[in-house]
């Protein structure tokens, strides 16, 4: 919502279709700033539904975005970690290899 700030006088405040005449009485005058007063109060009002439309917005985007990052940590953790026993299971299967290897050299030496 943009903010008009370009209010020179009173007939800028009045609501669109106010009549703009020159009060001759005091309480054409009273009218005239009630009516003002209002629509400054409204649009104000406006302006802080909109402002506290745009924090409850933007709350719930830092939530969205704070779950998003621990569930991209929580994916690059379990990468590791299946990164890890899968290191350890190709060890261990080298480390198995190498002593079947060696026992069948034995075997093969003693026949």
């Amino acid at each position: 919502m943009k903010v008009n700030d370009k209010f020179g006088s009173i007939w800028d405040e009045l609501p669109r279709k106010t009549e703009k005449k020159i009060p001759e009485t005091q309480a054409e005058a009273m009218d005239l700033y009630q009516a003002a007063e209002a629509s400054i109060t409204s649009s104000t009002m406006k302006i802080w539904d909109s402002h506290n439309d745009m924090m409850a917005k933007s709350a719930e985007l830092r939530k969205i975005s704070a779950r998003k990052k621990a569930i991209e940590r929580q994916t690059l953790q379990r990468r590791e970690e299946s990164r890890e026993l899968m290191q350890q299971a190709a060890e261990e299967a080298a480390k198995r290899s190498k002593e079947l290897e060696a026992a069948s050299l034995k075997h093969s030496d003693h026949a």
